[in-house]
Order: C-alpha cells, then structure tokens, then sequence
C-alpha cells in the first residue's frame, strides 16, 4: 500500500523561524548578535536584555536563550512594522522581489546589517536536494516523496517572468522567504528563534504593522525561547521536514494519505466524521467539539516513544503550539478521545499502517542500523576534505523514514492494545 503526501499549494507561508543547526564553537552569529541587537534597536525594536543568541544547554544547537528568569507575559522583543521587511501587497512573489530589490542596494540598504546576520543559505532543506539524487531515493516513496521540490516549483511557476532564470539573489531571497518569513513578511529578531511545540514559551501580539513576542509563561535562566512553524496542528511533522528540514521533537504529528483513502475522499469529504460513536449533531452530545477531525487523512499524534492517539479531534491537537501541557494531561485527553473513536476505525487504521510498514523495503530495525554506518561514512570523507552533500542528504532522509516509521508502529500498537470501547453500533 503506498503512502501519498497531501499536495498542498503554497498559497501562505509557515510560520518563521529558522532551522536549529550545528555551529562550531566560534559561531559568528553569536559573536556578532550585540551588533545586531544595535541595528535593531536604532530602528525602534526592542528587545529584553536576557534574552541572548547562545547553544541550547547540552548542544550545540544555536538559538535564543534565556540569560536569567523572565516572568510571565513580559514582552521578550518588538519588531516596529518600520522594519518588516515586505511588499505593498503582501504576497509571496512580490515579498521575494522586494528582497531582490534590496538585496541588489548592498550596504545602501537599510537591512544591509539584517542580510549580513542572515544564514539561510545554510539551511539544509529538501527543495535543496538533487531531484534524481539518492535522497528522493531513500524516502522510499514516503511523504514527502513527490512534493520536496512544490515550493521551489511553485515559486518559478508563479513569480519568475517567462523564461527568467532563477538568478542567485533570487535564490536568496526564495530561502528566506520560505524558511524565515511570516505572513507579514521578513520579522528582524523574531525570526532568530526556534521551534519546538511541546516546550512553546511564547505568543505573539501585532501591532501597528509589526510583531511583539511576549513570554507564555515564566522562563528560568538559562532556558530555549521557542516559537513554533506549527500551531493547533495545521502543520503536520511531514510539512516541518519538508519546509525546514529537521524532524521536530514532540509532539509530532504525522499526517498521509493512501490511495484506497483518498478515492473514499473524492466520493465522501466528510468520511473522516465517521470514526466517532459520538458525531456533533447528537442533541445530548455535550463533546461536540471533541468530534471534528483535525483531518479527513490519516493522522498520527505522537507525544512520546510509547503515547500516541489515532486520528485526532481539532480539540486535541489545539494545544500544539499554543501552551504547554504535561503527559498526564495528555493521557487523560487521549484516553478520552481514543473512548469516542470507532472499533470498526482502529481496526481499519491498524490493517493500514500494518500493510503500509510491510511494504516498506526495509524495516526500523535495518534503518537503525543503517543510519550510524552512513554517518561515519560521512565524517571519514570529510576528514579527507570531501564533502558529500548528496551522502548528507540521504541520511537526512534516512532518518526522516525512520522518525515516520516509528510513528506508524506506535499508531500500529495502539490501534491493537490501547482501544478498549464498545462500539454501539456494531452490537
């Protein structure tokens, strides 16, 4: 059974941020962040003086962090409307194009200082990778096999001239766009932090034009400030990868679709509704809310190595990105959505996933072990001064598999252990 990704037409952007990478030690986006911080405040933003670009504790993952506690709702930064950076119109195309346009200024242009401190084009992204190259190779037909180059696609169908070439400008500003901006374009400061769902610590407040980051909750010293690319589930764990190039910590939500589901689609849009006992037009039904599937396609919501629920509610997902909940919280709302959810469902999800891992050409086992190998591989080539992008790009792959794979065996065991109900209708 092979899995499909769900073609989405980039009509809006992600949510911005940039990708958690791997630095050295002498990291120049560091080393140079006061000097940011005094562009941006010669501009009118403001930023809290505890809050620093340094490594996540235990990492080497470069992002903003906490230098003492924060309490509640203080504002953590502002970007004045002054310096979005953006078109008149506010669509994609003509966001890139005044990015070109400014870019073309050089030191003239007043985000000079914001193009110097940007480094998207070390971004390691999937509408990067060789279209024939190994990568595509090792989704083993996986999402997002088929879509990894849709935005690039999309960008040179809709914004490019007839027969314009993508020049190097336009290739820059296209990466910031897409792994930076919001809907309100290029946000200086905001777009510095990273994401993380299950440890958001923040909110978002416009104003003016602009964007103000306010604290969640309290922050202690020395703590990731996280923002997410994901909230209340309208990104799935495959759109992040796909977009950013990481697979996100939990929670994660997988979301694909197949094609004996997807022509029940073509014949029924509201087939998801059916795998509730409870439907939201029950007069007595006080969950109603509980009942409107987060999505039609399978899905997934993993919270850790061992809970996950099947095809969740819009009211279970709504806390992704929007606060903190703890796992108790978690297993008490899965318990209860998994006791609304149809056998006849988890049965029919189970033989799915179950076929759909089957016909994968090689299991987690082979992948776990695969992955280390292809890394050594990879780091004594480069020990002789070989970089090997496309070996790179396949473990990046790799491990993406694996991470959905295990997703799919989760979703596999509850769908076998955890779903204790009667279904009324099948007595």
């Amino acid at each position: 059974m092979q899995l499909l990704n769900l073609v989405v037409i980039v009509s809006a952007l992600a949510l911005p941020g940039t990708t958690a990478t791997q630095e050295p030690e002498n990291d120049r986006l560091i080393s140079e962040f006061p000097n940011f911080v005094a562009w941006f405040q010669f501009h009118g933003g403001t930023i809290d003086d505890r809050v620093v670009i340094g490594r996540e504790p235990g990492t080497s993952i470069r992002g903003m962090i906490s230098t003492s506690p924060i309490p509640a709702e203080t504002i953590l930064m502002h970007t004045p409307g002054s310096i979005v950076l953006s078109s008149p119109d506010g669509n994609f195309c003509d966001n890139v194009a005044q990015s070109v346009r400014e870019l073309k200024l050089g030191t003239e242009s007043k985000w000079h200082p914001y193009f110097e401190f940007d480094d998207s084009s070390g971004n390691h992204i999937p509408t990067q990778w060789d279209r024939s190259g190994r990568a595509i190779m090792e989704l083993q037909n996986i999402p997002p096999t088929g879509d990894t180059h849709r935005d690039i696609d999309w960008y040179k169908e809709n914004c490019l001239g007839e027969g314009e070439e993508m020049s190097d400008l336009n290739w820059r500003a296209f990466m910031m766009a897409l792994t930076r901006a919001s809907d309100i374009g290029l946000v200086p400061m905001y777009d510095l932090m990273n994401h993380q769902n299950g440890l958001i610590n923040t909110y978002l407040k416009r104003k003016d034009g602009g964007l103000s980051v306010v604290a969640l909750t309290d922050i202690p010293a020395n703590t990731p400030i996280y923002n997410t690319y994901a909230r209340s589930g309208g990104q799935s764990s495959v759109d992040v990868f796909n977009t950013y190039g990481f697979v996100e910590g939990y929670p994660q939500l997988w979301r694909w679709s197949d094609e004996q589901l997807h022509q029940v689609l073509q014949e029924n849009p509201d087939h998801g509704y059916h795998r509730f006992v409870l439907s939201s037009s029950d007069g007595n039904n006080d969950r109603g809310d509980h009942v409107e599937p987060n999505s039609h396609h399978h899905e997934v919501l993993v919270i850790s190595p061992t809970l996950a629920a099947l095809s969740p509610s819009t009211y279970l997902v709504k806390p992704l990105g929007n606060h903190q909940q703890s796992l108790e919280e978690w297993q008490t709302k899965i318990k209860n959505h998994h006791a609304n959810l149809r056998v006849s469902h988890a049965n029919e999800f189970r033989d799915h996933v179950k076929t759909a891992l089957s016909d994968l050409p090689t299991t987690i086992e082979e992948d776990e072990v695969l992955i280390p190998d292809e890394k050594r591989r990879l780091e004594k080539a480069r020990k002789k001064g070989r970089e090997d992008t496309n070996k790179a790009n396949a473990i990046q792959a790799i491990e993406f598999r694996l991470a959905f794979k295990k997703a799919l065996r989760l979703a596999m065991e509850v769908a076998e252990n955890d779903i204790f109900f009667v279904d009324t209708e099948e007595l």
